[in-house]
């Protein structure tokens, strides 16, 4: 019973539009903003919030209900986040969200993934082959580093629900649609 409540409380977490009252005007559609048409202050508290609801939500299931309701408490955020209640299921991409999750199961698997994304979108330049070459890199390193089963499990579950959340920025990615990424001045 204290897992089902588990999942469905995480549900809820990652439902829950927090974008909404970040962006000042609200679009047409429940759909998340892009994070390209966002000020950096805005992309910034946006992905803190992301990693937030993740690491909260797992925290919460493992303190309830131990390792297994932590790695289902993880699903059921990163599912709330891309396929929102609230939203019309027209969530984010759960990669923010997902990386929460995997802080708390394996830190230090999820402080590789952060520096690997970090590196391929400063030689890439593109959000979309950033994320599909960060994902692919956990999953091959999570067979080394991780050292529990359902770890491993919610790591290939979440890497599989991110890259197919992703399928839109594929389409545009190959048609030539997608502009590279611009680094600003951070501190301007």
């Amino acid at each position: 019973m204290i897992v089902l409540l588990t999942i469905g409380m995480a549900y809820l977490i990652g439902s829950i539009p927090i974008e909404w009252w970040v962006v000042r005007h609200r679009p047409s559609s429940f759909a998340a903003p892009s994070l390209t048409a966002l000020h950096r202050q805005q992309v910034v508290i946006l992905l803190v919030i992301d990693l937030l609801k993740g690491i909260i939500a797992t925290l919460i299931g493992f303190l309830l209900g131990g390792w297994l309701a932590a790695c289902l408490a993880a699903i059921a955020v990163v599912t709330g986040s891309i396929y929102s209640v609230f939203g019309g299921s027209n969530g984010g991409k759960g990669l923010a969200v997902a990386a929460g999750t995997m802080l708390v199961l394996s830190p230090l698997l999820m402080l590789i993934g952060i520096v690997i994304y970090l590196i391929s979108l400063l030689l890439t330049r593109y959000l979309f082959v950033a994320t599909c070459l960060t994902v692919v890199a956990v999953l091959l390193l999570g067979l080394v580093l991780v050292s529990h089963f359902y770890v491993w499990l919610v790591l290939l579950f979440l890497g599989v629900i991110v890259l197919f959340s992703q399928r839109p920025h594929r389409r545009g990615f190959r048609k030539g649609r997608k502009p590279p990424f611009r680094f600003r001045n951070p501190f301007a």
